[in-house]
C-alpha cells in the first residue's frame, strides 16, 4: 500500500494523523516516515479498521475484541 492511500484510509477510519494511528496501535509515529510503502502487517490492521468503519463498528471495539493494548 502506498503512503498516499494509507493516509486517506486512516482518515476515513477516524484518525486525524499518522501519529494518532501509530500511537493507537503501539507503533512509533516516526516509523511511518521511514516507510516508502506500508508493510503488510500494518495494511491488514488498516483494512480491518476500514471494514469495521464501513460496517458501523468502531476501531476501539476491534482492539477490545482482539485484546490489543
Amino acid at each position: 500500500m502506498e503512503k498516499k492511500e494509507f493516509k486517506k484510509i486512516i482518515k476515513e477510519i477516524g484518525f486525524s494523523s499518522q501519529r494518532s494511528f501509530a500511537e493507537n496501535i503501539g507503533v512509533k509515529a516516526t516509523t511511518f516516515t521511514t516507510y516508502k510503502s506500508i508493510p503488510s502487517h500494518i495494511v491488514r490492521i488498516v483494512n480491518m479498521g476500514l471494514m469495521a468503519r464501513r460496517s458501523g463498528i468502531s476501531f476501539d471495539d476491534i482492539q477490545e475484541a482482539m485484546k490489543i493494548d
